[in-house]
Formats: structure tokens, C-alpha cells, sequence
């Protein structure tokens, strides 16, 4: 189905926010419930994938991002990316802890689990709704996104 399969540059908020509002975004489109990441095996662009598609996917659905290689153009999203979004994901409210300190504000009351396997990870959505209005800014790459030196929390001393 030409409306179910999409090439372009993944990394491109632009072209990813074309394709939500005129094909998947669309009256009588099916609910988005998994998206795969089939992409380059950039870490920027894994991480673009992360921030723009799992917010709009829907309660318990999934995003599959594969070719996570250990080489040097994937490296970040292992060692940089993914002890973030781990991090967050252990977040729960504590007193002690500040909502303040989560590395990914925009995703982790969104995450359900994650589970890695060599060179694929699946992120499950919680059951909060989908975020089909997130703004263009908001579905960027955050500044520490691949630098995890910039999340307060993954400094010593933290959680």
C-alpha cells in the first residue's frame, strides 16, 4: 500500500512531519500502533526517529529501530542516547527526585519499556494517548540527545 510505506530522509523533520499530515494523519487512516526504523544507521538519525514518530504512536503500540550496530555512525545512539531514555524510563515520581532532572521531557511519560537485542531495540508506548499535535520544535533532537553530559540526572549525584 503506497500510503503505508515511506522513503525519504529520516533525519528531516520536515519531510517526517509531510508524511504525518498528509498521508498517516489523514481522515480514515488506520491508528498508528508500530513504526519501523529501517533507516541509515546514523545515531542523529535513529534518535530523529525516536523524538518525532513515538509520541504520535498510539497506547501500547511500538517503534522498532533496527541496525544498531556497533560502528562508529551508531555508536552514539548506544552510548549516548539509550542510557537517557533508560534513565527516564526508571523515573516514577520519587519526592527526591525532580521532574526537572528526566533527559527526554517529551517522550518519558510515554515509555512503557524498552528492550534491546543486539542490534535492535523496541520502545513500548504507555497508555498515555498519542501526541498527534506535537509541535515541529518539539519533535527535534534535543541538544543532549546524543551527549548524555548534558542531562542533569546522568551527573553524579543524581537519582
Amino acid at each position: 500500500d503506497e500510503d503505508r510505506l515511506h522513503c525519504g530522509d529520516g533525519n528531516d523533520v520536515n519531510y517526517l512531519n509531510e508524511v504525518w499530515t498528509t498521508s498517516m494523519n489523514r481522515v480514515g487512516a488506520p491508528p498508528l500502533r508500530v513504526v519501523v526504523d529501517d533507516g541509515a544507521h546514523i545515531a542523529e538519525h535513529m534518535a530523529q526517529t525516536v523524538f518525532f514518530w513515538f509520541p504520535r504512536i498510539e497506547p501500547r503500540g511500538i517503534l522498532i529501530v533496527e541496525d544498531i550496530q556497533p560502528i562508529q555512525e551508531a555508536n552514539p545512539f548506544r552510548a549516548q542516547f539509550l542510557p537517557q531514555i533508560m534513565k527516564d524510563l526508571h523515573y516514577c515520581g520519587d519526592p527526591k527526585q525532580n521532574e526537572d532532572d528526566v533527559c527526554f521531557p517529551t517522550l518519558w511519560k510515554l515509555l512503557a519499556s524498552i528492550h534491546c537485542e543486539l542490534h535492535i531495540c523496541v520502545f513500548e508506548r504507555s497508555d498515555e494517548p498519542a501526541i498527534k499535535d506535537l509541535s515541529l520544535e518539539d519533535s527535534k533532537n534535543p541538544k543532549n540527545a546524543l551527549d548524555l553530559k548534558q542531562c542533569k540526572s546522568m551527573m553524579n549525584g543524581h537519582w
